[in-house]
């Protein structure tokens, strides 16, 4: 995965999420070749926040809340509009891959992830984001 430019949070998670953020871009990957199409990394757009970072926020994005699950190091964002391609090392050309195109095989890494109980999912329209929360092992 890659991260954003962070400008309302601070790239912290607690080890259980940020080992299912490492699963997710790793299953992401896997998918990716699995259906031959060409590697592309998800994009990290946000993390854990302070109140002064939901403060700040509010005044752009009505969605973000004064009872954030991004206090907790727990939840993270993930944008479904934008990737970033994995160029060849060998310097070839690689063909892109369609966003939406993206967008519906992380889909379908993170339904799986959710089936199996290790996450949380919203899908936010209006931010371009799904946001994740990685709940505690049973």
């Amino acid at each position: 995965y890659a991260v954003d430019s962070l400008t309302h949070s601070i790239p912290y998670l607690i080890p259980a999420a940020a080992n299912l953020l490492d699963t997710i871009g790793s299953n992401f990957l896997d998918s990716l070749v699995c259906k031959g199409l060409n590697p592309n990394k998800i994009i990290v757009t946000s993390v854990l926040r302070t109140k002064d970072d939901v403060k700040r926020l509010r005044r752009k994005n009505g969605n973000a809340s004064l009872n954030s699950a991004h206090f907790y190091g727990t939840t993270f964002d993930v944008s479904w509009k934008r990737f970033r391609k994995v160029e060849d090392k060998d310097g070839r050309p690689l063909q892109d891959v369609s966003a939406d195109t993206l967008k519906l095989v992380l889909s379908e890494v993170l339904r799986d992830l959710k089936k199996a109980d290790k996450c949380y999912i919203k899908y936010e329209l209006k931010q371009g984001c799904f946001h994740i929360t990685a709940r505690k092992n049973r």
